[in-house]
């Protein structure tokens, strides 16, 4: 199976508030935007999963696709923290957080480790169903788990990759002894740049 993977247009965002599961409203290029994301997709997508943001459903329904929502491709749950600016959150509870954000939380959210389990999970029952070309909409954490699993590098170390709003993912799912994620490429919907390495 392929799996092609993009994140939602830039937000309008100008308070710098902490988002993960609010709405948060696209900058209003983001019709020309879905124009160049679905010039660049296969034509033969057979299923589309989205995370249920608003942030990604108005770019697919720009893009004229059929889609499924699935609360497993939400971004991360940042808790009480949500809609907050990252300078009104205490700086000992965010400092906690960001010496292992991976297996902590912010407060009343979600781990980043829970995240990249559900996203894993999610990605493994979708290549069950038997699909050759898949598409999801999401977000950079989700993006971070599918890098982590099939870079075969850590939680941590996806957060030197920088990942961007305008750029395509694609993967390979294989299921040998195991579940299988490959890393194919990264293509650049505004330079055309194609990477085959990201780290």
């Amino acid at each position: 199976m392929e799996l092609f993977v993009i994140r939602h247009t830039e937000v309008n965002n100008p308070e710098n508030l902490c988002y993960g599961n609010i709405e948060m409203p696209l900058v209003k290029n983001y019709e020309k935007k879905s124009k160049k994301f679905s010039d660049n997709l296969p034509k033969n997508i057979e299923k589309i999963f989205t995370s249920p943001s608003k942030r990604c459903t108005d770019l697919l329904n720009c893009m004229n696709f059929e889609f499924s929502k699935r609360i497993e491709l939400k971004e991360l749950d940042f808790g009480d923290w949500e809609g907050k600016k990252w300078s009104e959150i205490n700086k000992n509870d965010l400092n906690t957080w960001m010496n292992d954000f991976i297996y902590k939380s912010p407060k009343n959210g979600e781990k980043m480790i829970d995240l990249y389990n559900r996203v894993i999970d999610f990605t493994e029952n979708i290549f069950k169903m038997n699909l050759s070309k898949v598409l999801f909409v999401t977000h950079a954490g989700v993006i971070r788990a599918l890098l982590s699993k099939s870079l075969e590098i850590s939680l941590k170390d996806t957060f030197n990759i920088e990942i961007n709003h305008d750029e395509i993912f694609s993967f390979k799912v294989n299921y040998q002894k195991e579940f299988e994620l490959s890393f194919l490429q990264m293509l650049n919907i505004n330079n055309m740049e194609i990477r085959k390495t990201i780290v």
